[in-house]
């Protein structure tokens, strides 16, 4: 496999994906808990990870991309009928894109995808518009570098912002460029201060954008990043804010009701009025740490995709989900998912229902299992 491919993965989760099969067990009974109910709905056409999931005006969810049994970048497809619980197949995009991707929901209704790795996990600069009323692809203007593990996020007027990320091999980029959905073009924005990959962005309620976590090479070691940064969208600078209590790569990032933005995996919150990050209170140490965060209609969170990763457990995907207390600024355990998964999706559905697509499962003796299941989460 090519030395950059293994380091995206590497970054992703320190951990080497040794064997891939193919699940076709769904089980049958939903798993029930405290606070939520989980029940299995319809199963992809395709077992895919590190694919996106991008919900569409319509109601229905456009998931995009992935990898497949054999660690290939998929083009293809498919869409999720809240209605029916089922999917059908949808146009495939023009480019295969295995990770590190962005999917983003223009003021149009169309959806953007950017950047990602090719079949050799080098990182691309093609960028695609897929129509809803047509079901088609269509390229349109690619970033002015090849970027995968940065982050997308659409500005309150309605240009998306691409940030950070890897350029190529163990070259994480202080690079942010702008996309206009009019024009179909991208031009460059001002830098960051500090270079990095697998962060996350929010946008915040003042229109400016938190850039949080995430790694950074330095001579091929690597270092997680504590510092975080604002984007000014009416200057398009980038200014230092306020540093997390420790860092986290990947991080699982969620803007609040009260405009705080959770860091669902690192039990910590940025409070925008003083600049500053809080602890929450502590993970329920029941499994590792939720690597997926879905904002519920009442205000709480949803984390799912623990991934143990203390010494001996070998990266198992625990079934276990959390739920986030807003009022409480407490954890709990909600229900368990049918299904251990991690590198899945987890989308708010416009019924109030949370969907949880395909993802990555393993045990201890026959490695990696590439997941084609689905299941709703009922608050």
């Amino acid at each position: 496999m090519n030395p950059q491919k293994l380091e995206c993965c590497k970054a992703a989760r320190s951990v080497l994906l040794p064997v891939l099969v193919l699940t076709l067990v769904l089980t049958p009974l939903a798993a029930r808990g405290a606070g939520g109910t989980f029940a299995p709905t319809g199963s992809l056409h395709t077992a895919r990870y590190f694919h996106t999931a991008t919900l569409l005006p319509s109601g229905e969810v456009l998931v995009a991309g992935g990898s497949d049994v054999n660690g290939s970048p998929l083009a293809s497809a498919e869409l999720y009928n809240a209605a029916k619980g089922a999917w059908g197949v949808t146009g495939s995009m023009a480019t295969g894109r295995g990770e590190g991707f962005t999917a983003t929901l223009l003021p149009n209704g169309e959806v953007l995808v950017a950047g990602g790795t090719d079949i050799n996990g080098f990182c691309l600069d093609a960028a695609e518009l897929y129509n809803p009323s047509t079901g088609r692809w269509t390229s349109t203007g690619s970033m002015n570098q090849p970027r995968c593990h940065h982050t997308a996020t659409l500005l309150s007027n309605g240009n998306v912002l691409v940030a950070a990320g890897t350029t190529s091999y163990e070259s994480a980029t202080t690079s942010a460029e702008l996309y206009n959905p009019t024009a179909g073009e991208w031009k460059t924005t001002g830098s960051l201060h500090a270079a990095r990959q697998n962060g996350a962005a929010t946008l915040l309620a003042n229109g400016q954008v938190l850039l949080a976590g995430g790694i950074n090479f330095n001579n091929g070691i690597e270092s997680i990043l504590t510092t975080t940064e604002l984007y000014n969208p009416s200057s398009g600078v980038w200014s230092v804010t306020g540093s997390m209590i420790s860092g986290i790569v990947n991080p699982a990032s969620t803007l609040l009701g009260n405009n705080d933005v959770l860091i669902a995996n690192a039990a910590q919150l940025y409070k925008p009025a003083s600049a500053s990050w809080t602890s929450t209170g502590p993970l329920p140490r029941t499994a590792g740490n939720p690597l997926r965060a879905t904002l519920l209609p009442n205000g709480n969170v949803l984390a799912s995709g623990t991934d143990c990763t203390y010494s001996g457990c070998g990266h198992v995907p625990s079934a276990t989900c959390f739920l986030y207390t807003t009022s409480t600024n407490s954890w709990s355990v909600t229900g368990s998912m049918n299904q251990p998964r991690i590198d899945h999706t987890s989308t708010l559905l416009l019924n109030g229902k949370v969907l949880v697509a395909g993802g990555l499962d393993r045990t201890l003796s026959s490695g990696f299992t590439i997941v084609s299941s689905a299941e709703l989460y009922t608050p």
